[in-house]
């Protein structure tokens, strides 16, 4: 195995409970040697984007114009650099990170899917799924199911490194190839090269999408082309 495969961390991260998890089972495969990407950390920092849109938009065009960059950065960029997407199924589900497992799976990606939740909305804890609703599950080419019922820090560092052993078991026996292509059906599939054009528009031969004149020129390449990225997205009607 390359020590440089490249996973992408489907998550919610919205709190800092999830922020923290992600982070620390970031840190913790990047001690096994995979290159974790990990959107609270490596995507952009809404705060900071928003201001570089501000006195470019009109004060009801900025948000969309933000969910439209961060739509183009994970979906477009993340996903289809990744090799491996590690998504996380805890209640509730994340809407954002199923349409990423969907996505990342039509795009040829091998999916992981665990869960540390003992709650079981859609069936008994018994059950193979563990209760979570099998559309999610069924995104999955692996499904770990591992409760972590920690009541120390040692416990739940204890835990996290059993999960990350267990996705490192699941990569060394998946025979994953690196670096692989979209395939052709993916390519010619509209949604996806949208994606992969609206990214290119946005963020293509940008060295660094965080600094400052970064941030800029994907801010002036979203209003130069926003009729164009507007269509990849859908008409909303009021």
């Amino acid at each position: 195995m390359d020590k440089n495969m490249n996973i992408y961390v489907a998550a919610s991260l919205f709190s800092g409970r999830e922020a923290n998890f992600n982070i620390h089972l970031a840190d913790l495969l990047e001690q096994k040697g995979y290159f974790p990407i990990v959107p609270q950390r490596d995507g952009f920092e809404f705060g900071r984007l928003i201001d570089s849109l501000k006195g470019r938009l009109s004060a009801e065009d900025v948000q969309p114009a933000v969910q439209n960059v961060i739509y183009f950065l994970d979906m477009g960029v993340f996903v289809p650099k990744s090799d491996v997407v590690v998504a996380n199924l805890d209640e509730p589900i994340d809407e954002g990170v199923v349409v990423e497992m969907a996505y990342a799976r039509l795009m040829g990606k091998y999916v992981i899917g665990h869960r540390t939740d003992a709650r079981s909305p859609y069936g008994g804890s018994s059950d193979p799924l563990g209760g979570i609703h099998f559309f999610p599950a069924y995104q999955c080419d692996d499904f770990i199911r591992l409760h972590m019922p920690c009541q120390t820090t040692r416990e739940a560092d204890n835990q996290m490194m059993h999960l990350v052993n267990s996705i490192h078991k699941v990569i060394e026996n998946a025979g994953i190839v690196q670096n692989k292509p979209l395939p052709d059906y993916a390519l010619s599939n509209p949604h996806i090269s949208g994606l992969l054009h609206g990214a290119d528009i946005l963020f293509k031969n940008i060295k660094n999408i965080h600094s400052n004149k970064g941030l800029e020129e994907i801010a002036q390449r979203y209003i130069d082309n926003i009729d164009e990225l507007k269509k990849l997205g859908p008409k909303v009607h009021s």
